[in-house]
């Protein structure tokens, strides 16, 4: 930050009136308790968590990484937590699936410095391949969770988990989701922290070291501090109580935010209370206070019935038989993310008022618009050309990242999708079973983040699998954080070789090729499927959104299209799908903003008709 304007996220200017993404106010929230150390694998809906650390970090004395994966992010938070340090990680939710097991045994050590593990949640599978409702982790491993419904909930929430993770000596999770994580809003700034956690770490074996022994002694703990913090959140302001009627509303997360705005729409002030449930463990005085005031309760909360079920046990202990509604009534669906209109209209139906008025706005039937590679992306070119070698009978296995793009029509390169570093796996078990050669796709992070030990135990059982890594040399479809791969052609590039990585696990057959020299990599892909046993394809080229920005806006020229060669096969647009071909009253056109001058539309030309490009 030296030398240039505070950024809006480290402005120290208590009661300042700031807009910030929810994201950014996590951030904020962290400053404000005075982190002091933060990791994280990128993950949308969580990455700009990380990316406004990385641009902040060196200007505060925060110690900042972008790990090579979650498990390794959460793992040196708390190795920082273990010298005294306030820490942070973040990731999406399938990150803390990937780092379930140190998350699993943390609990049990304990931290020291207040540690904070942010992980989105993402409902309706936005960005993602699954939804995941990580509340479970607060019964099912001792995890205080807070679930913020707005975007000062996250600044206040994050501020105050610091504190409470000490106190408790517990992990917190903080729990927001898509729609907190990509909203602005107004926050108030509150003063940033003007000291800091000291830093030692203190040896005591008996305590850090979970030997059946000890973690015997220390599950005792676990049920004392997870109490301690059930304490500490019932003095919290996360529990906000609005209304005064005797119907009850319970809600978390989002839902809370839509049914607090329903209520004060309406004007049911004197007909409803709403319960914010802000924090899991649930304090027990705050449920049952709740409870014996309202003769029924309605609770508002997306995917799993978690706290509708606590709910319903609270009220069973107090003896009190009220009606219920929720998802267990079948008001609420058990999946996808809500939106206001939805729980308008189950609000309506539970007050017996009138149904919604809906207004009928008549739109066009619009062709669905799938997420496509970008014009001039060398993966574009890798997946032609992998397809052109081994047809369209091979199985081909894909990873997480821009390379699912190799699904449907035109390209057709991708058979499965699983979990990151999963299609080395899955084309390894597929070829064992088939006696088939097959075909793996990953990128340059995915195979540090899990790509190694498939790759090493494809190694031991050499099954007919060819891996092709498609090296961007950057973490792109996230936001362009750095990759952990060094790029061969770049020399201002800090980082590890694939080609050394495959090498030294044993990997004997080995092809490294630029996609952009289409002769010279069909050829070695040739290679790659008539030999025996494993190999490894390696395909690098520069992600040409982040290449063109570190060239300063600056691209290759546009190609054109000859209407007078052009005889409209349309071979560019049926084997490419680039978006940057267009077809216009029947004439194919290069869009000349949209094209990056790749060239690969060029090879596929019978024609000649396609000319232009280079530097």
């Amino acid at each position: 930050m030296s030398g240039g304007r505070t950024p809006e996220v480290a402005r120290d200017e208590p009661g300042a009136q700031v807009a910030m993404l929810g994201n950014v106010a996590i951030v904020r929230g962290a400053l404000e308790a005075g982190v002091q150390y933060f990791a994280c694998y990128p993950g949308t809906p969580s990455s700009e968590v990380g990316d406004t650390f990385a641009a902040i970090s060196d200007g505060l004395g925060i110690k900042f990484e972008y790990s090579v994966n979650e498990k390794i992010a959460l793992e040196m938070a708390f190795g920082a937590s273990l010298s005294g340090a306030r820490s942070m990680c973040s990731m999406k939710h399938l990150g803390l699936n990937y780092a379930g097991d140190p998350a699993s045994t943390i609990p049990y050590v304990g931290v020291e410095g207040g540690m904070v593990i942010v992980s989105a949640g993402d409902p309706s599978a936005i960005t993602s391949p699954n939804e995941q409702d990580q509340r479970h982790f607060s019964n099912f491993l001792f995890y205080p969770i807070f679930d913020p419904a707005t975007v000062p909930d996250a600044l206040a929430m994050t501020r105050f988990a610091f504190g409470l993770s000490e106190q408790a000596r517990l992990p917190v999770i903080m729990r927001p989701t898509t729609r907190v994580c990509h909203t602005s809003s107004v926050v108030e700034l509150g003063p940033l922290a003007t000291s800091r956690n000291e830093i030692a770490f203190n040896r005591d074996p008996a305590r850090y070291t979970p030997m059946p022994a000890n973690a015997r002694r220390m599950r005792k703990e676990i049920t004392q501090r997870y109490q301690k913090a059930a304490e500490l959140l019932a003095d919290s302001p996360f529990f906000n109580r609005y209304g005064s009627g005797s119907r009850g509303i319970v809600a978390s997360g989002v839902g809370y935010a839509y049914t607090r705005q329903i209520v004060e729409d309406l004007g049911l002030e004197e007909s409803v209370s709403l319960l914010q449930i802000g924090a899991y463990p649930i304090p027990e005085g705050t449920l049952n206070d709740f409870l014996t005031s309202v003769d029924s309760v309605m609770v508002v909360e997306e995917l799993t019935p978690f706290l509708e079920e606590r709910v319903m046990v609270a009220a069973f202990k107090l003896g009190r038989s009220i009606p219920f509604t929720g998802k267990h009534s079948g008001d609420f669906p058990v999946e996808f993310e809500y939106g206001p209109d939805m729980v308008e209209d189950v609000v309506r139906s539970y007050l017996d008022m009138s149904a919604r008025a809906k207004i009928d706005i008549p739109q066009p039937a619009l062709p669905m618009r799938p997420p496509v590679l970008c014009p001039g992306c060398p993966h574009r070119s890798s997946f032609y050309l992998v397809r052109k070698a081994f047809g369209k009978k091979t199985v081909y296995t894909n990873d997480i990242g821009c390379y699912t793009l190799g699904y449907g029509p035109p390209l057709e390169c991708c058979d499965t999708v699983l979990s990151m570093g999963s299609s080395i796996s899955e084309a390894a078990a597929i070829a064992q079973t088939t006696g088939k050669r097959t075909v793996a796709f990953l990128g340059d992070s995915t195979f540090f983040h899990s790509g190694l030990p498939a790759l090493a135990n494809l190694v031991v059982n050499d099954a007919n699998v060819t891996v092709v890594v498609l090296n961007n040399h950057v973490t792109a479809m996230t936001g362009f954080q750095p990759s952990v791969a060094a790029a061969a052609d770049d020399s201002e590039e800090n980082g590890l070789s694939i080609l050394q990585a495959v090498k030294g696990l044993g990997v004997q057959h080995v092809f490294e090729v630029d996609p952009r020299d289409e002769e010279a990599s069909l050829a070695a892909l040739k290679q790659a499927k008539a030999a025996s046993g494993m190999n490894v394809v390696i395909s690098s080229a520069p992600c040409v959104v982040y290449d063109k920005r570190k060239r300063g806006g600056e691209k290759r020229a546009p190609l054109v299209i000859d209407q007078d060669l052009c005889n409209q096969c349309a071979l560019c647009v049926l084997v490419l799908g680039c978006p940057a071909i267009e077809v216009n009253d029947g004439r194919y056109e290069i869009v000349a903003d949209l094209c990056d001058g790749c060239e690969l539309c060029a090879y596929v030309c019978n024609q000649g008709a396609i000319a232009g490009g280079g530097e």
